[in-house]
């Protein structure tokens, strides 16, 4: 919880130096937001170490495909990262960059997630056939 802490202090501190630079340094602010952006990226891993440990147990108990964790993961990491850089994009005023990366993610997860789908489809036809 002390990094948790630590991070949304930096994030407070980073908040008001983009304000007091304001407008004069734009480049100088948004290159900022993008560094306290990363180190909150790397922070946030520590706390997700604990969650893929879960769900790799939760795959050897369940006995299920690893390319199912493997995709679940792609996706939450693209949303995640879609949702940073969207952000991002709308702070350096290019929201509408910021919307298509989000449009193109959401097209990746559902690619990545076709597999997964086909699965689901054949488990319906399985179940439809015994009917």
């Amino acid at each position: 919880m002390e990094l948790y802490l630590q991070a949304t202090a930096m994030v407070l501190v980073a908040v008001i130096l983009v304000l007091l630079m304001g407008k004069q340094n734009r480049d100088i602010s948004l290159v900022m937001t993008i560094s306290v952006c990363c180190m909150i990226c790397c922070s946030a891993v520590v706390f997700l170490e604990p969650v893929i440990a879960f769900l790799k147990d939760l795959r050897r108990i369940a006995d299920l495909d690893s390319e199912l964790i493997t995709v679940l993961l792609k996706c939450a990491g693209i949303g995640f990262l879609s949702e940073l850089t969207g952000l991002i994009c709308a702070d350096a005023g290019e929201s509408s960059l910021g919307k298509a990366l989000q449009f193109l993610s959401n097209g990746v997860i559902l690619f990545l997630s076709l597999p997964l789908l086909r699965q689901l489809l054949s488990i319906l036809e399985e179940v439809l056939m015994q009917v």
